[in-house]
């Protein structure tokens, strides 16, 4: 059970628990990994350290460096998740969205923006050939996709090799079935996205 981040919205129960009872509530429901997205950094980077005891799941994070944050060293934010399910080695990595323009500037101050794509490149290379992942999982808070040339989920599908499955959020794209792109390897890449706040909860089963 994956989420690819804006677990804090504008709500009324947000504005006065500060997150608290989102990060209860997907605990209680088994969540494996979570990525950020822009809104979670709506009340900065002190109020996500002082929500995460309420979280027993991981936060997937590859492309924001929070070294000269609060958030350094913190045990639950990782580059990337190995989980095992049944037989299957599932390697997750999370991508978020450039943080400037989007959150107030003091409550993204010192995150250091990387790179997607080829942050991407390096963490699945090291889940497919040193970790030796069955399957690898993105969980991107890019947005699906633009009319632009701004970074996005079909954009890195075509530009990465390895990975098998792009969870999307930021866009609140509804899609009634998965987009499928091809990758630089010429596989398919499938990407999904559930829209927002909570409407769909998406599944997926693999054979």
């Amino acid at each position: 059970l994956l989420d690819a981040g804006d677990i804090f919205q504008g709500t009324p129960y947000f504005n006065f628990y500060h997150g608290e009872i989102e990060y209860k509530l997907m605990s209680l429901m088994g969540y494996d990994a979570t990525t950020f997205g822009n809104h979670d950094f709506d009340l900065g980077v002190e109020n996500i350290l002082k929500q995460m005891p309420h979280a027993n799941f991981d936060f997937i994070s590859s492309n924001y460096n929070f070294s000269e944050t609060v958030l350094n060293n913190n045990t639950k934010i990782k580059p990337y998740k190995i989980v095992k399910k049944q037989k299957l080695k599932i390697g997750i990595y999370g991508l978020g969205i450039e943080l400037n323009g989007l959150v107030s500037e003091n409550n993204c101050k010192n995150i250091h923006y990387l790179n997607p794509i080829n942050e991407a490149k390096k963490i699945e290379q090291i889940l497919k050939h040193d970790e030796k992942c069955d399957y690898i999982i993105c969980l991107s808070h890019l947005g699906y996709k633009y009319e632009t040339n701004k970074v996005s989920d079909t954009e890195l599908a075509k530009n990465i090799s390895y990975t098998n499955l792009i969870i999307g959020g930021h866009t609140h794209t509804f899609m009634d079935e998965p987009d499928v792109q091809k990758n630089k390897s010429g596989n398919d890449v499938i990407i999904n996205q559930v829209g927002w706040a909570g409407i769909m909860l998406g599944r997926l089963d693999y054979q």
